[in-house]
């Protein structure tokens, strides 16, 4: 069987960079102000951009080209797994120029949507299987939000618990590249959980059970050990993901929550960001978290869907056969 493997993780964030505290949302003085502005939930800078969206996707996607290793002329399929394409015509001319500009013409691409910022996991699940079944041998995932489009221009998203950044991450799963493989996907929808029907009580505990939900389907699917596995997730407030992660057995320490305080929300693309900085283009930056997993999770939570994408933490050999 084709093993696929992500490979080259990287991103792009927008060219501002500006402290939450200075956020027009949030000088009304609200509860939900005070909450997002405590250091519990650890926002500090968001970044924003005024270019389009594909100005990011095209930086990143260059980084994970010369670390793969693989030219653009050979990845088969792209997935682009953003809501924030401009409309109609003027989309497929900013997706032409992206891929006339990365070398990636030839490939096939495919939009994927609707699931928030569980969007980019259901991607990379979606490449690794077909890689899996040797549709493709080279898949590019590109995600990408700005806030603009993405929400209509609100920064405070997610219910009030994240702020939200302009940003794009890019992977290639891969038959061939060296990367980490891709163990098992798992995705989780609760429709309820859009309009935000019944109390906050009834709220918070469907929120707790669509957690475990989503990390009891992706242990049936390949065992894990919460002890031995780091969580690379969404960028909501770090006390938000702590207490909904320990619903499925995940310590606070094998959480990794740096990126909160320094990038804010980059709605899909947080996982990949957060999996570059601790494995791609720079190092891990909190101790307490350098214990070697066995595994990676990469965690998307979207408003109504979760997205969970289980990776070994070692690299596997570049494998011209692909199979294992």
């Amino acid at each position: 069987m084709i093993t696929p493997h992500l490979c080259a993780p990287a991103y792009e964030l927008g060219e501002y960079a500006e402290p939450v505290a200075d956020l027009p949302e949030l000088s009304a003085g609200s509860q939900a102000t005070a909450d997002l502005t405590l250091p519990a939930a650890g926002f500090v800078t968001y970044h924003w951009s005024e270019g389009p969206m594909v100005e990011l996707m095209t930086a990143s996607v260059r980084r994970t080209l010369a670390h793969s290793g693989v030219p653009g002329s050979e990845i088969d399929i792209v997935l682009l797994a953003t809501d924030s394409l401009p409309p109609g015509r003027a989309a497929h001319r900013d997706v032409s120029e992206f891929l006339a500009e990365t070398g990636m013409s030839g490939a096939t691409v495919i939009t994927v949507g609707l699931m928030d910022c569980a969007t980019a996991m259901a991607a990379v699940g979606t490449a690794a299987s077909l890689v899996r079944d040797d549709t493709a041998r080279h898949v590019m995932v590109v995600s990408g939000d700005l806030a603009e489009l993405s929400t209509g221009g609100p920064r405070v998203v997610a219910g009030g618990v994240a702020i939200a950044s302009d940003g794009a991450a890019s992977a290639l799963v891969s038959a061939e590249a060296a990367g980490l493989p891709v163990l098992a996907t798992a995705h989780h929808a609760a429709p309820g959980q859009e309009w935000g029907g019944g109390s906050a009580h009834q709220q918070l505990t469907s929120r707790m059970n669509a957690y475990r939900e989503v990390f009891s389907r992706l242990s049936a699917r390949h065992p894990f050990r919460p002890a031995r596995t780091l969580v690379l997730p969404s960028n909501f407030a770090r006390h938000v993901m702590r207490m909904y992660l320990a619903e499925a057995g995940f310590t606070a320490d094998r959480i990794a929550l740096e990126g909160v305080g320094r990038i804010a929300h980059c709605q899909g693309s947080d996982p990949l960001i957060n999996l570059a900085d601790r494995w791609g283009d720079t190092k891990p930056t909190a101790p307490e978290q350098l214990t070697e997993p066995e595994t990676y999770v990469l965690f998307g939570s979207g408003i109504a869907h979760l997205g969970a994408v289980l990776l070994g933490a070692r690299p596997l050999p570049e494998s011209k056969e692909g199979s294992s």
